[in-house]
């Protein structure tokens, strides 16, 4: 029984492997993230009222 579960898997896996070979990569299944560089704000005294 043992010889027989062997058998079926390798045949499995080396049946297996041409269609794993022409499945999608990683590379398209993840794709690349870019975000915009941040513009940077203007300070000035009038937006920051701590005292008040």
């Amino acid at each position: 029984m043992k010889t027989f579960i062997t058998a079926a898997l390798l045949t499995a896996s080396i049946l297996s492997t041409p269609a794993m070979a022409f499945g999608p990569s990683a590379q398209t299944l993840i794709p690349d993230l870019s975000f915009p560089t941040p513009s940077s704000e203007t300070v000035t005294q009038d937006k920051a009222k701590l005292g008040k």
